[in-house]
Parts: structure tokens; C-alpha cells; sequence
């Protein structure tokens, strides 16, 4: 864990705060989940997470992807560990509430909990990790998701 990592978060809801996710709290969890993650030699980070529902999401999903549909999350990485730049943007994950909802829904649990489960696939994949590469890589991502989740859930 990269205790002293000073870790920046930008809230951008574009929903107007109608969500059961508290801003206050996904920036205190997502400080837990960015120290936990980062290499030593980062000493500055920063975070975008952006709220939206299902039209814009399809929006930005055809804009940067191109696929007309809409989905749960998206991440747009700029960091990079090779050369090890101490202060770095991580990117931005973007979760169409929309489907986070939905989701919750199917699966019978909590909007909070599919949210932080869609935040920390989002900045999984800021960081390198793919689920859809190999089955060995997808095992990896997984076993990380369920170890950030247990730090977000414990805390």
C-alpha cells in the first residue's frame, strides 16, 4: 500500500445527485482503492469518475469506441508506469447509473454495491489490468476486484 500517495478525486455527476451513491464517501473510497493499487514511486494522483445514465453513456460509448450501445462502465486511461513519473492523471471512469441500477437489480444486491463493484472494474483497467485478453488475466482482475472490494466494505 502507497500510504503516502496524495490522491485527487473529481466527482462529475451528471445526474444532479438523485443517486443513492454518496459523493463524500466514493472519495474517501476511492483514495483507499488508488493507495492500495499504486506503485511506491507515485507520490501524486488524480481520478475523474463521472456519473451519467444510459443516453449519454451510448453517447460516449459510440464517440470513443464506436459501438452504438449503451454499457455498465467505461475507462479512459492516461496513466503509465513505464517511465515512473511520480505525479500522474490516472483517467476517468465513466458508470451509467442507468444500468448500475438495473444491474443491482438482476444480481439482488445493493445499488451502492454494484457501484463500487463497476468503480473498481473502472480503475482496474485504468491500471493495465483486462479481463477480456485470456482466462489467466481475467482470474487475476477478479481476485483484485474482490481484494479492493473488501477494503472499500470493511472500512
Amino acid at each position: 500500500m502507497n500510504s503516502s500517495l496524495v490522491v485527487v478525486t473529481h466527482w462529475n455527476d451528471q445526474l444532479g445527485g438523485k443517486s443513492e451513491v454518496k459523493s463524500d464517501l466514493v472519495i474517501k473510497n476511492a483514495e483507499i482503492i488508488l493507495k492500495f493499487l499504486s506503485p511506491k514511486f507515485l507520490q501524486s494522483l488524480e481520478l475523474s469518475i463521472l456519473l451519467v445514465d444510459d443516453g449519454l453513456m451510448k453517447e460516449i460509448n459510440l464517440e470513443r469506441r464506436g459501438l452504438n450501445k449503451t454499457t455498465d462502465v467505461l475507462s479512459f486511461p492516461l496513466y503509465s508506469e513505464f517511465p515512473p513519473i511520480p505525479y500522474q492523471i490516472l483517467g476517468e471512469v465513466v458508470i451509467s447509473m442507468d444500468t448500475c441500477q438495473k444491474q443491482a437489480k438482476e444480481i439482488g444486491h445493493s445499488i451502492t454495491d454494484e457501484f463500487y463493484r463497476l468503480l473498481v472494474h473502472g480503475i482496474l483497467h485504468l491500471f493495465g489490468y483486462d479481463h477480456e485478453t485470456n482466462e489467466e488475466d481475467a482470474l487475476r482482475m477478479r481476485a483484485k476486484e474482490d481484494e479492493c472490494l473488501e477494503l472499500v466494505f470493511e472500512s
